[in-house]
């Protein structure tokens, strides 16, 4: 079972990642479960957002202690890498250097994408990493789930974060 924690603030689009995860992973036939978590939910405040993918009914529905990946869609959230099982793909989104984990600005090149949210950029750097889903099904998944006015740029990010290489 593939296990992903995605980190926050509220507003970043944490929990809209983990329903376009689950809308590609229903595409797949695949069983999954993605829940949010968070106390009184207001913009800019901490959430984490919870995913679980397999090719067998799930049955575990604890919360994920130790996760496979972990999303980090804001460099102002501590304590990233305690969750992280030895051997995994910790994202974060930073203009930082460090050596343990994949660091990109994907606020900067959402923006260069027309997106005000990173959320969909780090999903298809997600994909293309873990390879956990196809890309053509995240493709449909982030149609189904996107507002017209946002359709265009979300498929843009997508895009830009699959192809993304670290310089």
């Amino acid at each position: 079972m593939f296990k992903l924690i995605i980190k926050g603030l509220g507003g970043q689009g944490a929990k809209t990642a983990v329903e376009i995860l689950a809308v590609a992973a229903n595409y797949e036939d695949k069983y999954f479960l993605a829940y949010p978590e968070f106390g009184p939910e207001r913009t800019g405040t901490p959430i984490s957002a919870y995913f679980k993918l397999d090719d067998y009914l799930i049955r575990d529905r604890s919360s994920i202690k130790i996760a496979d990946s972990i999303l980090v869609l804001s460099d102002k959230i501590e304590r990233i890498d305690s969750e992280l099982k030895k051997g995994g793909i910790l994202i974060l989104n930073s203009k930082k250097n460090h050596e343990k984990y994949l660091l990109v600005d994907a606020d900067e090149l959402s923006k260069e994408q027309g997106s005000v949210k990173n959320n969909i950029f780090m999903l298809g750097l997600l994909i293309k990493q873990t390879k956990i889903l196809k890309k053509d099904s995240l493709i449909k998944a982030v149609k189904d789930k996107s507002k017209p006015e946002f359709l265009e740029s979300n498929l843009k990010c997508l895009e830009a974060g699959y192809k993304y290489e670290k310089n």
